[in-house]
């Protein structure tokens, strides 16, 4: 696939196929993806790849946190407030992706249950995991940013694999401590759950607008 193709037809996936992703190609995107740049090469991610038994213990684990109303506790804190504009791209998104698979506004329960869907990777057996050691600071979560994207173009590039990038998957980093077998000096910065997508599914189908070229990028002569 040709770089400009992929960067303007990717998009998140959010329903696949109950079927493993061979851990050569796994490697492969990987590989790949661990060419990201980053401050003087510092190269401050690790990477931790779920599947089989560890997939399912993080799944069961972070569904029955969720579902029971635990507060979240990520590693890195979500924001309180989003200033008005990205509060507002936020709320066309949600509002768009609801009524493009059939979910009123007044069905707060199968709201709830795909937001639920999160913690099941999507119904996918895999997931990746980004996270790096405490003392780096935010230039290093710039790095893990640009290595993420690499990875989740890697995934469009291979035929029938999708990917979705989620913040849901780290909001209980002790789980994936635990799966890992990882001290609390490690800190979670994203999960993203990969796999074979259902072509047939409707959320899989859906491309999230992006605002006006010219609101966002000046030229200065």
């Amino acid at each position: 696939m040709e770089l400009f193709e992929a960067l303007t037809t990717r998009t998140s996936k959010r329903d696949f196929l109950d079927k493993p992703v061979p851990k050569e190609i796994i490697e492969k995107i990987l590989s790949a993806s661990l060419r990201a740049p980053s401050w003087a090469n510092s190269q401050p991610w690790e990477i931790a790849v779920s599947t089989g038994k560890t997939s399912e213990f993080i799944k069961n684990s972070l569904y029955g946190l969720a579902k029971n109303g635990t507060a979240i506790n990520p590693d890195y804190p979500f924001p309180n407030v989003w200033p008005e504009k990205q509060e507002a791209n936020m709320f066309e998104t949600g509002k768009h992706r609801f009524e493009y698979i059939g979910i009123g506004r007044e069905d707060a329960e199968k709201r709830k249950e795909f937001t639920l869907s999160n913690y099941n990777f999507f119904n996918s057996q895999t997931a990746i995991f980004i996270y790096m050691e405490e003392s780096l600071g935010l230039w290093s979560v710039l790095d893990c940013g640009m290595l993420i994207q690499n990875i989740l173009l890697a995934a469009h590039n291979n035929n029938g694999l999708g990917a979705c990038p989620q913040a849901y998957l780290t909001v209980y980093p002790d789980v994936l401590r635990q799966a890992f077998g990882l001290p609390k000096n490690k800190k979670f910065i994203l999960g993203i759950s990969i796999g074979y997508y259902k072509t047939d599914s409707k959320i899989n189908g859906i491309k999230t607008f992006r605002n006006d070229f010219d609101e966002i990028v000046k030229f200065y002569d």
